[in-house]
């Protein structure tokens, strides 16, 4: 047994211990601290760099997004089930980190990157996957509580959600960069991942991938030195655009924006009537408009008139003909 005496600090060797610890603090407070071109000392987290602009990530959030919609559709046409896949974040991070986070067990496809340089990678919940799986082979696709590898059988059904998934971050690209990106190994241990070296930044995109009866995780990580080229690209700030690249940002701004819904009503008419008039309304009252039965109806689009229409009938609902395009007018 040792010696007690011998194991108790003294009062000196406290002190030093004490000094020892502030002057290694003092070496290392200055490891997360730069300067920037004002002078003005700011903090910088080297294990979570940004070297994408806010701007850029906003833009980046609203295309991504965009594809996830795209995701979805398709995914809920393959399984005939009604799959929502959403962003959660866009963030920058080291390769380490991010392999770090990720369980000890998990569904990882390697990409190969084609035409840009390195490999990215689409990782899954092993419980979601089980789950997927279920759903295909006309289960119910409830959540799986008993986590264990996927049988080949498995992979294969999970392979063409993983093609789903790169064919349309592909499509959403197209008008910058055409993209052939396949998948060219499959692992469902971590620690086999090796995409990028520890301290290579990646930009990492986090799904919540939405079932009937459960849900995961779904993560797309990508090397920053990879797709750097294509992100400058399509945030180029250049005033003097050629033809032809403007001519594909319309494009891209075409496919960003055609999911989008929007709101198409017909205006019957519009009339004043006073408070203590619609207080006083009650059924079978009529209410007289100021336009005459003849006159087209107005159809606004997002509130704001945009064509001209007549009131009919197709299939047994009502419908507006448009029969004309109302110009200038915001009312």
């Amino acid at each position: 047994m040792e010696n007690t005496e011998e194991a108790i600090l003294t009062s000196e060797e406290v002190e030093q211990l004490l000094e020892s610890f502030h002057e290694g603090q003092d070496e290392t407070a200055h490891v997360d601290i730069i300067e920037d071109d004002s002078g003005r000392i700011k903090y910088y987290d080297f294990k979570r760099p940004n070297t994408i602009s806010r701007e850029k990530k906003r833009m980046l959030n609203k295309l991504v997004e965009t594809t996830g919609y795209q995701i979805s559709r398709e995914i809920s046409n393959f399984l005939r089930s009604t799959v929502k896949v959403s962003l959660n974040s866009i963030d920058e991070l080291s390769f380490e980190i991010f392999k770090s986070t990720c369980p000890e067990l998990m569904f990882l496809n390697t990409i190969k990157l084609t035409p840009l340089k390195g490999y990215g990678c689409v990782a899954m919940d092993l419980g979601l996957c089980l789950s997927i799986v279920e759903k295909s082979f006309g289960g119910a696709g409830k959540s799986q509580h008993e986590i264990r590898k996927l049988t080949d059988t498995e992979v294969v059904i999970l392979g063409n959600i993983v093609t789903i998934i790169i064919d349309k971050l592909g499509a959403s690209w197209k008008p910058f960069v055409t993209m052939e990106w396949r998948v060219s190994d499959t692992t469902m241990e971590s620690r086999y991942l090796n995409i990028a070296a520890e301290t290579e930044v990646v930009l990492l995109l986090s799904f919540t991938f939405n079932l009937e009866y459960s849900f995961g995780e779904l993560k797309i990580c990508l090397p920053v030195s990879s797709m750097d080229e294509t992100l400058e690209h399509f945030f180029s700030d250049d005033k003097g655009i050629p033809a032809s690249e403007d001519k594909e940002s319309a494009e891209a701004l075409r496919m960003l924006v055609r999911n989008s819904k929007v709101v198409v009503a017909g205006v019957l008419d519009e009339t004043n009537i006073t408070v203590s008039d619609v207080a006083n309304l009650k059924e079978g009252d009529v209410l007289r408009l100021d336009s005459k039965i003849t006159n087209h109806l107005k159809v606004s689009v997002e509130g704001i008139n945009k064509f001209s229409g007549k009131l009919g009938l197709f299939s047994s609902k009502k419908a507006i003909q448009i029969t004309s395009l109302i110009e200038d007018e915001f009312a």
